[in-house]
């Protein structure tokens, strides 16, 4: 009867929270007059499945049945006189019984074939390419025209970046996740939402909070020339002094020899493939799994390869996203500028494609103040802690050179979730979490 009434949410959720909340006052009543206070504790326990009931939470069969043992467990302790061992079970029972569901497993290969046709039709997002990171799962629109990438920790369902798929089912896409959240009791949140859907994230009761710029380098505009472009102009030429050449290769077309080439680039940078990420890098390096991914690698005047870069793609290959760039310790210094150089200018021939995005700059305009009020400078010293994990001054600095900032990016979620978010959010992107397979 639970599982019914916890599904019943809507019109039913309000009414039902309401009636568990009473009889568990009563019991919590009842239970404080008397010797053991069993009752009580069974209140307590009946008010946790009361607010689970409230905010949504599905009361799910196996829930319930672990709840039922810990309710018999309390029942047993009571009579054995082991009062606060017998409370604990029957609160943890209240608990258990209004737990979200578990998070699903990642998508399956029939699912990511189809969100790879949604990524190769979507426009203007330079994070879309990075929905296909295989740890991740898909809620589709019910005519599976678009799509949001998303992972569940501690019950909360973190969502990256916009839906991919046909422009005009962005707004079903984002019912479709709230609703998917919902269902499942997770809380929703979106880390790296853009400008275009920040609005309807906003009218769906969610609040944005920006957390750094797109870096879009404009392929037909974009030149080395002029006095802004000095220090990226030096660092290109110091490679060409150094006898770096570069080449782009489909990474589907690798050889066996120059995949292990690559190889031994990852492993002499000490940072392998890396899984740590979320939003903004994908995995399965080298293999051939992602398609529309290239690779740009650097050799010195040896024929040694020093470095590479991993692009993904998106709208047909006219949109390039930088993955990750691998550089060995030594390597002739400017040899990721001259890279990215040379991707724009190999995305310019014949009109092979219109922008390459250097990924994502965090919290740029906070870097870039000559002068920072107190809050400003509290936030610059709780970024910088980050480092860390992540260089974000130092990547800032890098992509800088290029002059290229972009439009904002946000996280979105409900205000009184954000420690939950926070947690969820910092451990997806920053942790290495081992990769469950279907």
């Amino acid at each position: 009867m639970l599982a019914r009434l916890g599904a019943g949410v809507g019109d039913h959720r309000e009414p039902v929270a309401i009636a568990v909340a009473v009889v568990a006052a009563v019991l919590a009543f009842k239970g404080l007059r008397s010797a053991t206070h069993g009752a009580a504790a069974v209140g307590a326990g009946l008010l946790l499945v009361a607010r689970a009931v409230a905010i949504g939470r599905p009361l799910v069969r196996a829930h319930l049945l672990a709840s039922l043992g810990l309710i018999v467990a309390a029942g047993l302790l009571n009579t054995a006189h082991h009062a606060s061992s017998a409370w604990a079970a029957a609160i943890a029972a209240g608990a258990i019984a209004g737990f979200p569901r578990r998070p699903p497993l990642p998508a399956d290969a029939e699912d990511r074939r189809h969100l790879w046709e949604l990524v190769n039709r979507s426009a203007g997002d330079t994070l879309a390419p990075f929905a296909l990171r295989s740890d991740k799962t898909y809620v589709f629109t019910a005519d599976r025209s678009a799509a949001m990438a998303y992972r569940v920790r501690f019950g909360t369902a973190i969502a990256s970046g916009d839906p991919v798929g046909a422009p005009q089912s962005r707004e079903a896409a984002l019912d479709a996740f709230i609703a998917h959240a919902d269902q499942n009791g997770w809380r929703a949140a979106v880390l790296g939402a853009s400008d275009r859907t920040v609005d309807l994230w906003r009218a769906r009761g969610m609040r944005a909070l920006s957390i750094g710029r797109d870096v879009i380098v404009d392929v037909a505009k974009f030149s080395v020339e002029g006095r802004a472009f000095r220090n990226l102009r030096q660092a290109v030429q110091r490679t060409r002094n150094a006898g770096v050449t570069t080449q782009i290769v489909p990474e589907r077309s690798l050889s066996p020899e120059l995949r292990d080439e690559l190889n031994a680039v990852m492993r002499a940078t000490g940072k392998g493939e890396q899984s740590r990420g979320f939003a903004m890098i994908l995995d399965h390096v080298l293999d051939g799994t992602h398609p529309g991914t290239f690779i740009a690698l650097a050799r010195d005047r040896t024929g040694r390869v020093v470095a590479f870069q991993r692009y993904a793609t998106a709208d047909a290959g006219r949109e390039l996203s930088l993955d990750v760039p691998w550089r060995i310790p030594g390597a002739p210094n400017g040899v990721d500028e001259r890279l990215i150089v040379d991707v724009v200018a190999w995305a310019s021939e014949g009109g092979r494609a219109t922008s390459v995005s250097l990924a994502f700059a965090a919290f740029p305009d906070l870097f870039s103040a000559t002068e920072r009020g107190i809050l400003q400078q509290t936030a610059y010293r709780a970024v910088r802690t980050l480092d860390r994990f992540i260089k974000l001054e130092s990547l800032y600095r890098f992509v800088r050179k290029f002059h290229s900032f972009g439009p904002q990016r946000y996280v979105v979620l409900r205000p009184l979730q954000v420690v939950w978010v926070a947690l969820a959010a910092l451990t997806l992107e920053f942790g290495s979490v081992a990769k469950r397979q279907r």
